[in-house]
């Protein structure tokens, strides 16, 4: 019996020093640009008194870096951050700093591993927008709008002659003869059939809500029928042209004509020549037989 319970004891301790456990604080840490900040990440004692630590770090673009690799700080981060016992210190965040950071644990046969996003908070910048001066009714035209630097990303708005025009304008009466398209994530303002009921003034506004929003320049987009006025007049063209064909079949027939009348003028001459040319033959073969 004591046997028994001592094997169930062992497996118990076994099965507890399997756990290898990696905590992190916060998986989620904001912080100013141009601030430090920490991120913490601690492990259970199952790992060892000297465990492999080691740190990466995947941007917003996909990429992925040591920071911590082998027991050093790697070449870029050098003078940036501070590795301890617990955690990791940025002395100064830039945006390029926002992205996942992994916290890699390993010692004594085990491994785990923990993420922390790090978001660097940068207030938008002056957006950059296009906005057409000039379109012509019934095309589809798009307005484009975009912030460069706001961390998080900015959502945006758009504004016609001042009033801020709403993201789905068939739930306000005021704006339900608009057929836009407005895309708050992207920036894009999109007319799939635009009218002169659209014409005016535009801008956009950046905000992330860090700092105070941002605006575009405006532009004046007016909104015109097609001028057919430089069209070519096809129907009267033709009428002249087809004023002109009898004439020159006219022309072509006579000139065709008086060609075949020479033709057998000069066939009639040469049949003419050739019998003067055989009634001097013969002249001459009777002058021959007088004289013999």
């Amino acid at each position: 019996m004591l046997t028994f319970v001592f094997v169930c004891l062992s497996i118990s301790v076994t099965g507890l020093h399997a756990d290898f456990t990696v905590v992190v604080v916060s998986p989620s840490v904001k912080v100013k640009e141009n601030e430090g900040v920490d991120l913490k990440c601690s492990y259970t004692a199952d790992f060892g008194a000297t465990p492999r630590i080691e740190w990466k770090f995947k941007d917003l673009k996909g990429y992925q870096f040591f920071i911590y690799f082998a027991g050093m700080i790697t070449a870029e981060y050098e003078g940036r951050i501070t590795v301890y016992d617990g955690g990791l210190r940025f002395n100064k965040v830039t945006q390029a700093d926002s992205g996942d950071y992994d916290c890699e644990v390993s010692g004594n046969g085990g491994y785990n591993e923990k993420t922390i996003k790090l978001t660097v908070l940068v207030p938008p910048s002056k957006p950059v927008s296009r906005i057409p001066s000039s379109v012509t009714t019934g095309n589809n035209v798009r307005l484009t709008c975009f912030d460069a630097d706001g961390s998080p990303p900015s959502t945006y708005r758009w504004y016609k002659d001042n009033t801020p025009l709403p993201e789905d304008p068939t739930k306000f009466p005021n704006f339900k003869n608009l057929t836009y398209k407005m895309n708050v994530f992207n920036g894009n303002l999109e007319f799939p059939s635009i009218s002169k009921l659209d014409t005016g003034s535009y801008f956009c506004e950046a905000s992330n809500g860090e700092g105070a929003p941002q605006r575009g320049d405006a532009v004046h987009m007016e909104v015109h029928d097609e001028d057919n006025s430089q069209a070519p007049a096809v129907s009267g063209n033709l009428s002249t042209e087809t004023q002109n064909v009898p004439s020159k079949i006219t022309m072509n027939h006579m000139l065709e004509k008086q060609y075949g009348i020479f033709m057998l003028q000069e066939v009639k001459l040469k049949l003419e020549i050739q019998k003067l040319e055989l009634e001097i033959t013969k002249l001459k073969l009777e002058v021959q037989k007088l004289g013999q």
